[in-house]
């Protein structure tokens, strides 16, 4: 069990994608219309369901990875949903890294510019794309 001051990290996957890679594995899946709204809306009761599963009061939020799937087919402003939601249930670390994966034909630098605005600061864009 963890120690009550052992930093925990979250990881939110989008497991949807433009298409499916052939060397893929993850769970992801390739839909006519990407479900945003209703996928984000299920993220964030998720969200509240586990911050009352656990004690994290004296527990800082060190990482948040957003993994898939293409997380980039998601907007800033849904990506910041999630982010808010999680800030006002679990204590963010001072220098918490906040990871988007992203696909170079899903971004361009409208999006980046909102994904920082919302407070990613780090982005992980397969070079396999």
């Amino acid at each position: 069990m963890a120690s009550a001051q052992t930093p925990f990290s979250l990881y939110v996957h989008i497991p949807y994608c433009v298409s499916k890679c052939p060397y893929c594995d993850f769970n992801s899946h390739v839909v006519s219309k990407i479900p945003e709204k209703e996928y984000t809306e299920a993220l964030l009761k998720e969200l509240d369901f586990y911050a009352l599963a656990g004690d994290w009061r004296s527990r800082s939020l060190k990482s948040v990875f957003f993994g898939g799937g293409t997380p980039s087919t998601f907007r800033p402003l849904s990506i910041g949903k999630v982010l808010e939601k999680a800030a006002s249930l679990f204590s963010f670390a001072q220098d918490i890294e906040i990871t988007l994966e992203a696909n170079p034909g899903t971004v361009d630098s409208g999006n980046f510019s909102g994904y920082r605005s919302c407070g990613v600061n780090r982005i992980s864009i397969g070079a396999q794309s």
